[in-house]
């Protein structure tokens, strides 16, 4: 059987070869593609949006086609990509194409470009339910007078995000309208995309953790840093890390030596202040006096993001909306104590009991832990 893969990114193997960063997220994808490659009855293709030209590579036994264009070609619809989706299938005959994603619009030129071919969605975060979340509840006036000088020069701020994916969208529903399967996580991902096309037939699916984690030692209390916080990566209103701020600062007075460690914002210990979300993140540390208890770790490896779960307490998930998140899912693999917000897939990891005595004994064990 002949796969060809739509990815939003450049795979680890793939950007070793060409020399370039690759992403920090979509690392379930990286074991089933490697699996993939060995089987005999099986040819994998990985195409992506990435450098000037349309390019063929063979790395590893996957054959990857890389299409003229960076983020931006992936945000706005670009219509060229329909004919060089066209030679990408002439040339790789695929018996099935997999989208990893609906955020992004040059899936859609594939399955504009070539109607044909069979096609299977796996979903990622969906945009019909993230538009409606986009501020994480705080008000518009923080992001139409926070906007930093780059914001305005470049038209990236928060604002101009909210309306992409307002629109994109529109490309995610016509997306789920042609393809008839989908791979859902969670019962919340594979109904929210049913209420878009009744019709689609429903794999459940459930993605692999980091390489790391599989080999790591799990989660020991003793072990762990007393009083401190792991969450998931920040840097968009919608992952709640200014909730969680509020929440340590609560915190403090009862346990001045609190530490929250934030992945994905900032750098070496510190916020960057780049975009009005993050002016309001540095206003309100300063204003609860957190400059001492916030750490910004930026951008963070699986062995890090591992590393940081051990050594901590507790890891917190305040997210506004989440299809699936892996960072909770590794954190119960470890055995780390977790809380996480009731919202979207996240919803599915939990189990929700009456309240008893014994229940309240659990509640005053998770205090005594963080």
């Amino acid at each position: 059987m002949r796969i060809l893969w739509i990815t939003n990114m450049v795979m680890p193997d793939l950007a070793d070869h060409l020399g370039v960063q690759t992403s920090s997220s979509g690392t379930w994808m990286i074991d089933i593609s490697k699996m993939l490659s060995t089987q005999v009855d099986c040819d994998l293709a990985i195409a992506c949006v990435h450098g000037d030209s349309y390019c063929k590579e063979n790395v590893k036994g996957i054959t990857y086609y890389l299409l003229p264009g960076t983020g931006k070609n992936m945000l706005f619809y670009t219509k060229k990509y329909e004919s060089i989706w066209r030679k990408i299938n002439d040339d790789f005959r695929p018996d099935l194409v997999h989208l990893h994603g609906t955020e992004y619009s040059h899936g859609l030129a594939f399955l504009r470009g070539c109607p044909n071919v069979p096609a299977v969605v796996s979903i990622q975060g969906i945009l019909n339910r993230i538009k409606d979340v986009d501020f994480g509840e705080l008000p518009l006036r923080y992001f139409i007078f926070g906007r930093t000088l780059q914001q305005n020069i470049h038209m990236n701020g928060e604002i101009e995000m909210h309306f992409i994916h307002k629109r994109n969208a529109k490309y995610e529903t016509e997306i789920l309208q042609r393809v008839q399967y989908i791979n859902a996580v969670n019962t919340w991902d594979s109904s929210t995309c049913k209420a878009i096309n009744p019709k689609l037939k429903v794999f459940r699916i459930e993605y692999n953790l980091r390489e790391e984690l599989y080999s790591s030692p799990k989660w020991e209390c003793n072990k762990a840093e007393k009083h401190s916080i792991f969450t998931n990566p920040g840097g968009t209103p919608l992952k709640g890390v200014h909730q969680l701020i509020k929440a340590v600062a609560l915190l403090k007075n009862q346990y001045p030596d609190i530490k929250l460690r934030i992945p994905g914002m900032g750098q070496n210990g510190r916020l960057i202040v780049n975009s009005a979300y993050a002016k309001y993140v540095d206003k309100l540390i300063k204003k609860h006096g957190l400059e001492n208890n916030i750490v910004f770790l930026g951008r963070q490896s699986g062995k890090e993001m591992c590393q940081n779960m051990l050594k901590s307490r507790i890891t917190v998930i305040p997210s506004a909306i989440e299809g699936t998140s892996l960072i909770l899912r590794e954190a119960m693999y470890l055995g780390c104590p977790v809380i996480a917000s009731f919202r979207g897939g996240l919803r599915t990891l939990f189990r929700i009991r009456k309240m008893d005595s014994s229940m309240t004994i659990r509640r005053y064990h998770i205090l005594q832990i963080a």
